[in-house]
């Protein structure tokens, strides 16, 4: 016998497997809604984790998706490329914690922007993404393992991003979007560098737990001219709105140790 897979764009699917046939439905691209059964009878939800880790499994990669909890990292203050910091307190600090961009009481949407060869940073794609972050009440973050010499050009008018260079990829290992050991080049045509990471946004919640993702696997997503209006953009800017609502009414009492 042979399960079979059904997706909502009628991708059919078949690998081997028991004797039970399996029907799994996913709604639509990003949000999953799938139950295992057989004839009338309901077993058991099937993991949606595990149908977005398949996905990536030709490369070998298992990002944090939604449900997961952010890892606790640090920022160093010498790797701000651009630090627009809209409280004063933290422009001073020599360390910034994800848990003090989560002190503000707003979702924090990080996106790991990856610098591609021959392609100019996307800046003014990303200060329109962030001044609709803004009005859906949450707050952009940065992260890049591009040096700041790729930016300054882009970045000579003022602006009010926050960008921090991720040395060696430290971040966007914790996150699963980097292995140094099995580089991105030896599956995606036309990558060429070594330490290039999956590109990929996230929705945080200030308890640090990932309320929404988008991991780009194909690396297209900075390379299309309409970048706002890519399906997932709308998807993470509802995210964004749902998650302040949800926590800007609640006390302080959910900041996380790690």
């Amino acid at each position: 016998m042979y399960d079979v897979v059904v997706f909502a764009e009628t991708h059919f699917h078949f690998r081997p497997g028991n004797s039970t046939s399996t029907y799994l439905l996913i709604s639509n691209y990003y949000s999953f809604m799938s139950t295992i059964v057989t004839g009338s009878t309901k077993l058991r939800p099937v993991n949606p984790d595990d149908l977005l880790s398949a996905q990536s499994r030709h490369y070998g990669y298992y990002p944090l998706i939604k449900g997961n909890t952010a890892p606790s990292f640090y920022l160093h203050g010498q790797d701000g490329i651009a630090r627009h910091l809209a409280s004063g307190t933290l422009s001073n600090e020599l360390f910034i914690s994800i848990q003090d961009f989560l002190d503000y009481q707003q979702p924090l949407v990080l996106t790991f922007y990856n610098g591609r060869q021959g392609q100019e940073p996307a800046v003014k794609a990303l200060e329109s993404l962030q001044a609709d972050i803004q009005v859906m009440g949450g707050r952009l973050v940065v992260l890049t393992n591009t040096s700041a010499r790729y930016f300054k050009k882009a970045l000579r008018h003022q602006n009010n991003l926050t960008i921090f260079y991720d040395r060696d990829n430290a971040i966007a290992e914790l996150f699963g979007l980097y292995d140094a050991f099995n580089p991105l080049w030896q599956w995606v045509s036309g990558v060429e560098q070594d330490d290039l990471p999956l590109p990929a946004f996230y929705v945080i919640s200030p308890d640090r737990q990932i309320a929404w993702h988008h991991i780009d696997y194909n690396l297209l997503t900075y390379t299309n001219d309409n970048f706002a209006q890519q399906p997932f953009v709308r998807d993470l800017l509802t995210a964004v709105y749902h998650t302040h609502q949800r926590y800007s009414y609640q006390p302080v009492q959910y900041r996380s140790v790690s």
